[in-house]
């Protein structure tokens, strides 16, 4: 079995020490380059798969520049057989390394290489931690025409029926496990920490020598378009319900008007003293007050 994981490199932010506002007030130092820590279990999740299997290689696969270079060496380390960087096939992150094509584009190009590599399982992180689209692997299986498994945590293979079992979370506390044939692809979720290299295989990646893919894109992948622009709906207003005092038809008439009650009320003029007699004959009306019998 021949296990391909798809991994980013991405800058982590950790501190905005600039003064400089075209520069959202980051410095050089203020950043480090790394792997995204969701394609890290991924890459986890593989190694204990071959571990469990005894046999098979895992590959890595990563698209543009090596802006994590030591990142990417360490991750090699850890038991991946090899790596492989995808050279984007026109002019783009000259100027910035980051900026990288659209999610569209990066799982065409990832696509070709798992056809070319002839990967059985695809592994890739749920989203990345510097933007969060969590759209490669569906684009990816898309592309491929496999079936999708996402935000997994557990993995198993069943020599037996060529199946894998994939374990992911459902929310509060309930997990769920998924089953289908291979070649798929699969998104992890964050729960499992990539081990530690050892100082041999650390040796050994230092010089490892990349085997780089390129592929030559001359009409661009068509991604979505928006068409029409128009505010959003009003939030719905809640609607208290009809008085159950009154008969069918005024509950009816209650609902169809928004259960607004019609307040009905009277206007005191007068003196003072007429007043007050009016508000204390109000009260007893509506037995607010006990009227007391005189003997």
């Amino acid at each position: 079995m021949r296990i391909i994981v798809c991994t980013k490199q991405i800058r982590h932010t950790y501190a905005r020490t600039g003064k400089e506002p075209d520069k959202n007030y980051i410095n050089p130092e203020d950043s480090i380059y790394r792997v995204n820590p969701y394609d890290e279990a991924a890459i986890e999740l593989a190694l204990r798969l071959k571990d469990a299997i005894g046999q098979g290689e895992v590959v890595l696969l990563t698209i543009g520049p090596m802006i994590a270079e030591t990142e990417m060496r360490r991750c090699l380390a850890t038991g991946v057989d090899h790596l492989f960087q995808i050279e984007l096939p026109y002019e783009i992150g000259v100027k910035d390394p980051l900026n990288q094509p659209a999610p569209q584009i990066k799982a065409e190009l990832l696509a070709l290489a798992i056809k070319e590599l002839k990967g059985d399982l695809i592994l890739c992180g749920k989203e990345s931690a510097d933007r969060g689209n969590g759209q490669i692997g569906a684009f990816l299986a898309h592309h491929l025409d496999w079936p999708f498994v996402s935000a997994i945590t557990q993995l198993a293979f069943n020599q037996a029926d060529g199946c894998i079992q994939a374990q992911r979370s459902a929310g509060r506390g309930v997990r769920e496990t998924a089953e289908c044939a291979l070649p798929a692809v699969c998104s992890v979720d964050l729960g499992t920490d990539l081990r530690m290299p050892t100082v041999t295989s650390k040796q050994w990646a230092e010089k490892y020598d990349i085997c780089k893919l390129s592929y030559d894109r001359k009409k661009p992948s068509l991604s979505t378009e928006n068409v029409r622009i128009f505010p959003p709906r009003p939030r719905p207003k809640i609607i208290p319900p009809p008085d159950s005092r009154l008969d069918a038809y005024q509950r009816v008439s209650q609902l169809l008007t928004g259960s607004t009650v019609e307040k009905k009320g009277d206007i005191l003029t007068g003196s003072a003293e007429s007043q007050a007699e009016g508000i204390i004959a109000f009260l007893k009306t509506y037995s607010f007050l006990e009227t007391v019998d005189s003997e």
